[in-house]
């Protein structure tokens, strides 16, 4: 038996490799019986994923693009270009999956988006009598689409990385539904040397993404409530900035939100961005975990800070970042919604939560933490069922 994951794609999203790797860890397996669909293995192979996990290189699709959208343009056929990208994309990876093997959807967040690969990917395999797993998901009410129900019921089992998500699930009548924490959380950081900042500085780490920022503008209400924090931090408290891009995808990198951001402030020494592409996930947790404080809006960011009982304010756009604080016990004060961001001055009123609740939040992460990984390594058991 083997394990697929067609929907790895690449370290470039360090959050894809702390799922692939935290599921090997708890899966135990020799890598030869792992296989990732990779859409940049030379990456992942400096990255170290090869070293867990078995990956072949990903199909192009712009050729099929282009004609696709050719059609749509002529009116020739009324085509379904993505859904005909997709299954060119992976029809190759998935010929392979038998079924004495499980295919592994780490979707993620991928279902709080539009209808997208994995309900490709699981309705032909679910067509072909194969198990197939939603592994570590979240959805919420307002990500629902008739496709997305209906591959739902598709999958031989969704495990919900949240409880929100796995109360929505259950009250949609989703009876294959369990709920184990992120895999990421398995993993231990990994030594490696800090940025020269850490030496003589209290530092507090600070990712921004542009989901958080449309087209990384700082002019929206949440942009100017970043805008305040730093300036607040740089003014008020003796806290060295390090911003930490952890997705450098080149249609959502986070570099180029924290280059604009370091721009406002290209004055200071006090900020500074983190050169993340030399680092792997295990390493960037290493520098996460040696922050006083942590403020992220990558899900797997902000899952470093936590596995490392920093104290931590999620800037959430989808119902995982309120799921996951929820099921670690923490205050509500410590995730904000920045879809619905109204005051500017948000997010300083949370770091001067997070200052004066300091020692508590940490006490609560560290004593939280250890039956939280175990809980996550018990997800094992949905592989034996299958």
């Amino acid at each position: 038996m083997k394990y697929y994951f067609p929907l790895h794609l690449d370290a470039g999203n360090r959050g894809c490799q702390g799922i692939a790797e935290g599921t090997a860890e708890i899966l135990n397996v020799s890598k030869d019986k792992l296989i990732g669909y990779c859409s940049d293995v030379d990456l992942d192979t400096r990255l170290g994923v090869t070293e867990k996990l078995t990956l072949l290189p990903m199909h192009k699709v712009s050729l099929l693009n282009k004609i696709t959208k050719q059609f749509e343009k002529l009116k020739i056929n009324k085509v379904n270009r993505y859904d005909l990208n997709f299954k060119y994309q992976y029809k190759w990876f998935l010929d392979q999956i038998t079924r004495e093997d499980i295919m592994i959807s780490t979707g993620g967040d991928m279902m709080c988006y539009g209808n997208n690969m994995v309900i490709t990917t699981n309705d032909i395999l679910h067509d072909r009598g194969i198990k197939t797993i939603l592994w570590g998901c979240s959805m919420g009410k307002e990500n629902e689409t008739p496709e997305k129900i209906q591959t739902l019921k598709n999958f031989s089992i969704i495990n919900a990385r949240e409880s929100l998500s796995f109360e929505y699930f259950k009250s949609i009548g989703l009876e294959n539904v369990v709920c184990y924490p992120d895999p990421a959380f398995v993993l231990k950081a990994e030594e490696c040397e800090l940025p020269s900042i850490f030496s003589n500085n209290d530092v507090i780490g600070i990712n921004i993404s542009p989901f958080t920022l449309k087209n990384n503008e700082f002019k929206s209400n949440l942009g100017q409530a970043v805008i305040n924090l730093v300036h607040y931090i740089l003014d008020e408290t003796e806290l060295t900035v390090l911003l930490i891009p952890h997705v450098l995808w080149n249609n959502q990198d986070d570099r180029i939100t924290a280059k604009k951001l370091k721009d406002y402030f290209f004055y200071q020494n006090r900020v500074s961005i983190l050169d993340s592409d030399k680092f792997n996930y295990m390493q960037l947790r290493y520098i996460i975990s040696k922050c006083r404080f942590f403020i992220g809006a990558r899900t797997h960011a902000v899952i470093s800070a936590y596995s490392t009982c920093v104290p931590t304010l999620a800037l959430g756009y989808s119902i995982k970042s309120k799921g996951i604080a929820n099921d670690l016990n923490l205050p509500k004060e410590t995730v904000i919604d920045c879809t619905k961001c109204e005051d500017s001055s948000i997010l300083v009123h949370s770091l001067k939560f997070l200052i004066e609740n300091e020692r508590y939040l940490y006490k609560l992460l560290y004593k939280n933490m250890p039956g939280y990984v175990e809980k996550a390594y018990n997800s094992g058991s949905i592989f034996t069922k299958l």
